[in-house]
């Protein structure tokens, strides 16, 4: 009896203390844009596209949570879905059907596509400050926690407009998918991010800058990863690197408690 009394009380203090905040649930969209900051050697060929290094654009669309605590102080909770894409520019691809390098006249052009699915968990802290009535600059940082729930990359070939060789009209592709990717690559990233934002009423805008605190690489030399040090000069380097992400996102709250 006596502990239930006390359960009981503390629930009672907790949904008394919790009554005093102001709580918002709403939802926001945005563009966000991925930046693989990866240490990979220069390619034999001097050719960096080949090593994947562009970054991904897209959206990112999710539900997000504030508290606030006391005098504009609070946290914000966000559970948020992002996609992005890299397309790169045809260019003649160099080698051929035996990867032997091609000076004049290459048989076919070349370029790639690339697509990335993430979940992502933010929590920030945040402070809102006010300006006028139901209107506030918001200041926030906090980390996140990413998952690659797919990511796909695409090698697209076609023949090359000096190149009688083909008929005309041809088109070949090979894809890398989420499988093979992983062999190299970690699905889980750790972020921490700043970011300011503008709140007027249950309309909000929101961006910043997430700073990647995770290695990517599951290898700790380029030299373990097969498929990758043919291309490159010194296999030999040691992996390091990290995902960063940009982002700004519009949003509404959807729900407001009057605190």
């Amino acid at each position: 009896m006596k502990r239930s009394l006390i359960i009981l009380f503390a629930l009672s203090i907790t949904s008394v203390v919790s009554a005093q905040f102001k709580h918002e649930v709403g939802f926001q969209v945005g563009f966000n844009r991925s930046l693989y900051r990866l240490n990979l050697p220069i390619a034999k060929d001097g050719d960096p596209s080949k090593l994947h290094k562009e970054p991904l654009n897209g959206i990112k669309l999710g539900f997000i949570y504030d508290v606030t605590l006391v005098k504009g102080f609070g946290l914000s909770t966000s559970f948020n879905y992002s996609y992005g894409a890299h397309t790169s520019k045809w260019e003649p691809y160099p080698y051929d059907d035996k990867g032997n390098l091609i000076s004049f006249n290459p048989l076919y052009d070349y370029k790639y596509r690339a697509e990335s699915h993430r979940i992502e968990l933010a929590l920030n802290m945040q402070y809102k400050f006010t300006i006028a009535d139901n209107t506030y600059i918001i200041l926030y940082t906090g980390p996140a926690a990413q998952f690659v729930a797919q990511y796909n990359a695409t090698d697209y070939f076609r023949e090359h407009e000096f190149s009688p060789q083909l008929p005309a009209g041809f088109i070949g592709a090979y894809g890398y998918n989420a499988d093979e990717m992983e062999k190299y690559y970690k699905r889980w990233n750790v972020t921490w991010g700043v970011g300011v934002g503008f709140q007027y009423d249950r309309y909000f805008i929101r961006g910043g800058y997430s700073f990647g605190l995770v290695n990517p690489y599951k290898y700790n030399s380029f030299g373990d990863m097969e498929e990758i040090k043919a291309d490159l000069k010194d296999p030999r380097q040691s992996t390091h690197g990290r995902m960063d992400q940009w982002e700004i996102s519009l949003g509404i709250y959807f729900w407001q408690s009057d605190k």
